[in-house]
């Protein structure tokens, strides 16, 4: 499955647990007056990656994750604009473990 990123942020530590790996999605149809990533509200650009591409990226961090109880979030543009994409990528992340 494919899906649409803004970007990526590695080693981010405010948004959750432990060391984060941030994927900031591409598109939403929100205005909301205080958006954190109004750059990323367009529905064209980004880039689009496949499940497996950006398992394989994520996985490259997991002993940063395990040494410090940290695993990946998924921020907006809106998470549940790409909601199979973002399911996927939960179940996979979670059969190894990952949070």
């Amino acid at each position: 499955m494919l899906g649409r990123i803004h970007s990526i942020e590695t080693c981010g530590t405010v948004d959750g647990p432990g060391v984060r790996f941030v994927v900031f999605l591409q598109g939403c149809p929100l205005k909301c007056l205080y958006c954190h990533n109004p750059d990323s509200r367009a529905f064209q650009g980004g880039q689009e990656i496949s499940a497996e591409d950006l398992f394989a990226k994520i996985w490259s961090y997991k002993s940063f994750f395990k040494s410090s109880g940290g695993g990946v979030t998924f921020s907006g543009g809106e998470p549940l604009l790409q909601a199979a994409f973002v399911a996927e990528m939960f179940e996979a992340l979670q059969e190894v473990g990952i949070h």
